[in-house]
């Protein structure tokens, strides 16, 4: 792991996974929310015995790893904000799920995570909902300390709040999946859909690989 040197806002993490090419023109990225798309949906998940990845998440990973695109998870942890675990459980799991990903030829660039919650963050601001989905901050940040072209980048997510962080951080646009929570949030997500920024729906990551495909992201 590859922590950046730079400093982050409490309750913020981001981890760099395997060193960025060199630098030069900007990349495009493959953002992947965690629980739901990339794993089992299991509410909280903090145990690696609870750790399942979905059909088809190593092989976007690696379809994205080969098109030069970076793979970088992004996800909303409130269970940390609500007490129910620490951010040695979360990484305990982020390796569970790197070291699954990597037997099958897979892995991540980076991972950036935020541990807060409106109802459960003490003192709560506009500052904190940046960071966490629906807000663009992590998004953001990813985008900056990798080298990234929004533009042409795009984000896999089960949740309208996935489709809104997206379009806040200026991506080309989603693919929303089913799986997760995605069946209660269909109808929300696809209304995110704007001009210039596209929602695609998918029953999962196999779909969302191929639809990806077709817009020119990954082979």
């Amino acid at each position: 792991m590859f922590p950046h040197s730079k400093s982050l806002p409490e309750g913020v993490r981001f981890a760099r996974l395997g060193l960025s090419p060199s630098a030069g023109t900007l990349r495009p990225a493959l953002f992947l929310d965690r629980d739901g798309v990339l794993v089992e949906e299991v509410e909280h998940l903090h145990q690696i015995n609870d750790v399942r990845l979905l059909p088809g998440a190593a092989e976007i990973s690696a379809a994205a790893n080969a098109a030069g695109a970076a793979a970088v998870a992004v996800s909303n942890q409130s269970g940390i904000a609500r007490g129910m675990y620490g951010w040695d459980d979360y990484e305990t799991v982020e390796e569970e799920i790197n070291r699954r990903l990597g037997q099958a030829g897979a892995g991540l660039e980076a991972r950036v995570a935020c541990g807060t919650h409106p109802d459960f963050t003490p003192n709560w601001s506009k500052a904190d909902a940046h960071w966490r989905k629906p807000g663009p901050g992590m998004l953001d940040l990813a985008i900056s300390w990798l080298g990234l072209d929004p533009a042409r980048s795009w984000l896999v997510g089960d949740m309208a709040t996935d489709m809104a962080a997206a379009k806040a951080a200026g991506l080309a646009g989603c693919v929303h999946v089913a799986t997760g929570h995605g069946a209660a949030h269909r109808s929300a997500a696809l209304a995110e859909a704007t001009l210039g920024f596209a929602v695609l729906p998918a029953a999962g990551l196999i779909e969302a690989r191929e639809l990806l495909a077709v817009q020119g992201l990954l082979r």
